[in-house]
């Protein structure tokens, strides 16, 4: 039976974005009913396209996610909660050039809707995924190199090689490869207006026949 060595090889890459994306929320209230409420998110949502749609900064509104609720009110003279109106909400995404995040959170903001984050980005990211893909693979095969040094075998020609988790010694993990920003947010939401740098990362699994 050939002897063989499986490796993993690993590569990361920093990049300027060059694209953010907001994430932005709009309400409104009517204490009187449903479809009035809808009715003045729905101006807000409104609103909120024709300031930015015009720019040539941003690339796409998206407001996608509607919700209607009732709300309710503690009546301290019942004891109990009361009807107390109707909050509507739409909330979606606006891509834009990575350099007027801050100045087109601005405009957002004057047009009623909150900013709940920002993502950094890189508009076409195929050409780095595949520059840090070739560098993981370089990787793996300096791994692979060292391992049949170390116990005195010439390393022989490539059997396998495939994404992280996709190889058939790990089949059914899952494919690591992820752009995202650096200091990405986590518990409550964090808004960078100060562009951060885009890490693309990827692994690769190898296996190698020792002559």
């Amino acid at each position: 039976m050939t002897a063989v060595v499986r490796v993993r090889g690993e590569a990361s890459a920093e990049h300027a974005p060059d694209a953010a994306v907001l994430a932005v929320h709009a309400r409104a209230v009517s204490p009187s009913s449903r479809a009035e409420a809808l009715e003045r998110a729905s101006a807000l949502a409104a609103g909120l396209r024709a300031a930015l749609e015009p720019a040539a900064t941003v690339r796409r509104v998206v407001l996608s996610r509607v919700s209607v609720h009732e709300q309710h009110a503690w009546d301290p003279d019942t004891g109990r909660h009361r009807r107390d109106g109707w909050e509507a909400s739409v909330s979606g995404s606006v891509r834009v050039d990575a350099d007027a995040a801050a100045a087109e959170a601005e405009v957002a903001a004057g047009a009623g809707a909150a900013i709940g984050g920002v993502a950094w980005g890189l508009g076409g990211p195929a050409s780095a995924r595949r520059a840090v893909r070739r560098a993981a693979v370089d990787a793996a095969r300096e791994a692979a190199e060292d391992l049949a040094d170390a116990v005195g075998r010439p390393l022989g020609a490539l059997v396998e090689l495939a994404d992280a988790g996709l190889s058939s010694a790990t089949a059914g993990a899952p494919e690591l490869m992820m752009a995202k920003g650096r200091g990405a947010m986590g518990g409550e939401p964090e808004l960078h207006l100060d562009p951060q740098d885009v890490t693309v990362h990827a692994v690769v699994e190898a296996t190698y026949a020792l002559d």
